[in-house]
């Protein structure tokens, strides 16, 4: 057996000893294939040799920030919604022929560590990067996308709901953290100004909570050569608005337009089809999507903002003020940007 790390390889031993999963199994081989260290985990990918079958899979090991009792929790929290949101999701779609979920083998609580079974097939964003297949083929993979997301949010009851005024507030705190560097204070007004109006559009003060992916992508999004679309990686899962997810895939769709203007008109085509999945009736013109839409267009900034180059500080600001101003252009639905 191949070992990387010591904190793998008390995991692989922890494995080893339980003869319920393939590492377990009488014979099994278990080699290290690949190894990706985050900030907040680490992930190697392991093939599993037994005298019957060959599988692959993904060890993952949440990493706290620090040792405090309070990053511990977090850490471990993070571990049970994952692990929970792969059994459910792989329990209610593995009978599903267009969408699906990873089938989870392990969750090691003492180790922070949850196993997966990978998922073949390409990620979405490579298949759209490279235009694989026709647009129609397309168009049918992001429907799948959005009844991905649909399924998702009926899984498990969840009580709560998610108040505007806390969304507002995490908007400014966002838009707070780039006014000076990025967009100037008027910036920031008119983008609250424009949520407001939004709010005002929705005329609730809160709105119903579901579960959310929460960092759903055209990256971590699989598909299988029979076009069933699986989403992976709930690290980030929790509860939000029912917009969340697909709101932010859009965003990304949208980033890829800019990138390749000559994939302008499959982009729109696939945006409407990926509404259409989640439900005929919804229009990028909702209020609550569109206050996601900010959102995500905000966020995705003050990441970028967060990598600082002194070197380089100018021209990183200018590179940030460039992608605002197309950022925010993307959130107010510009009609030059033909939206669904």
């Amino acid at each position: 057996m191949s070992y990387a790390g010591d904190s793998f390889k008390s995991v692989f031993t922890t494995l080893a000893a339980d003869p319920s999963t393939e590492f377990g199994a009488p014979g099994a081989r278990v080699a290290v294939i690949r190894s990706v260290d985050g900030p907040f985990s680490s992930v190697r990918r392991v093939s599993i040799q037994t005298p019957s079958r060959t599988t692959f899979a993904y060890v993952k090991i949440i990493k706290p920030r620090t040792h405090q009792d309070d990053e511990l929790a977090r850490a471990n929290r993070m571990l049970s919604r994952e692990y929970r949101a792969t059994q459910e999701l792989y329990s209610a779609l593995r009978q599903d022929d267009e969408i699906g979920a990873v089938r989870p083998i392990a969750c090691l609580p003492q180790h922070r560590a949850l196993v997966t079974e990978e998922v073949p097939g390409r990620p979405l964003g490579e298949l759209l990067e490279e235009a694989s297949g026709s647009t129609d083929q397309l168009c049918l993979i992001a429907s799948r996308v959005g009844k991905w997301v649909h399924a998702y949010q009926q899984i498990g009851a969840v009580p709560g709901a998610v108040e505007i005024a806390e969304r507002r507030q995490y908007l400014d705190d966002r838009l707070a953290l780039l006014e000076g560097r990025v967009l100037s204070a008027s910036d920031r007004r008119a983008t609250l100004a424009r949520f407001d109006s939004m709010a005002r559009d929705l005329g609730m003060a809160s709105v119903p909570a579901v579960p959310i992916h929460a960092d759903l992508g055209p990256m971590n999004l699989m598909v299988g050569d029979d076009g069933r679309v699986t989403a992976l990686d709930f690290t980030m899962a929790k509860t939000g608005t029912i917009h969340h997810d697909l709101s932010h895939v859009y965003f990304h769709l949208e980033l890829m337009a800019a990138r390749h203007r000559h994939k302008d008109a499959l982009v729109r085509a696939l945006q409407s089809a990926m509404l259409r999945g989640y439900s005929p009736s919804l229009s990028a013109r909702d209020p609550l999507f569109r206050m996601m839409l900010q959102q995500h267009a905000v966020c995705h900034v003050a990441l970028l903002a967060e990598r600082r180059v002194p070197v380089i500080d100018l021209a990183y600001r200018w590179f940030l003020r460039r992608r605002w101003q197309l950022c925010d252009q993307m959130a107010m639905l510009e009609p030059a940007l033909r939206v669904a």
